[in-house]
C-alpha cells in the first residue's frame, strides 16, 4: 500500500497536534478567541524549539472537529465563526461542565435544542419548584 507524505506528516505530527489541542480544551476555554491564537502559537514554538513535531498553523478544530458534527451544531444553532466552533469542540471533550457566558442566549439556544431528544429539563431561579427540579436532577 502506498501512503502519501500528507499522510505520513500527519501520523508523524499527531504528538504535538494533541497536546496543543489538550492544552486548548483544559486551559483556554475563557479567554477570547484572540488570547487562545496568541497561546497556541506560543506554546507551538515552546513546542517545536524541544523538538516535537507539529503540523504548520494547527488548530483545535482541525485536530480534534468533526466536521460532520460541526455541520449538525451549526443546523442546531451554533454560529459558524471559529470562536464558536472552537468552543463547541472544547465542550465536547470536556471532563467538566463548561461555564457559558452567553450575553446573545446563542449558546443557551444552541445547547436545549442539542439536548432536547435526551429530555433536558430548563429550570430558572424563579420557578416555584426550582429545589425539586435541581435535587430531582442531581439524584437521576
Amino acid at each position: 500500500a502506498v501512503v502519501s507524505t500528507q499522510s505520513t506528516g500527519r501520523i508523524c505530527n499527531v504528538v504535538g497536534d494533541l497536546m496543543l489541542s489538550a492544552g486548548c480544551i483544559a486551559y483556554l476555554g475563557i479567554f477570547s478567541g484572540e488570547y487562545r491564537q496568541a497561546l497556541m502559537k506560543e506554546w507551538e514554538v515552546y513546542l517545536v524549539g524541544r523538538g516535537v513535531p507539529i503540523t504548520p498553523n494547527v488548530s483545535l478544530v482541525s485536530t480534534l472537529g468533526d466536521p460532520v458534527r460541526i455541520r449538525e451544531w451549526n443546523i442546531f444553532g451554533l454560529p459558524r465563526d471559529n470562536l464558536s466552533t472552537e468552543n463547541g469542540v472544547i465542550v465536547q471533550y470536556s471532563q467538566r461542565w463548561p461555564l457559558f457566558i452567553d450575553p446573545q442566549g446563542q449558546a443557551n439556544k444552541w445547547v436545549k435544542i442539542m439536548e432536547r431528544d435526551n429530555g433536558i429539563d430548563v429550570i430558572k431561579l424563579t420557578n416555584r419548584d426550582f429545589l425539586r427540579s435541581l435535587e430531582n436532577a442531581v439524584r437521576f
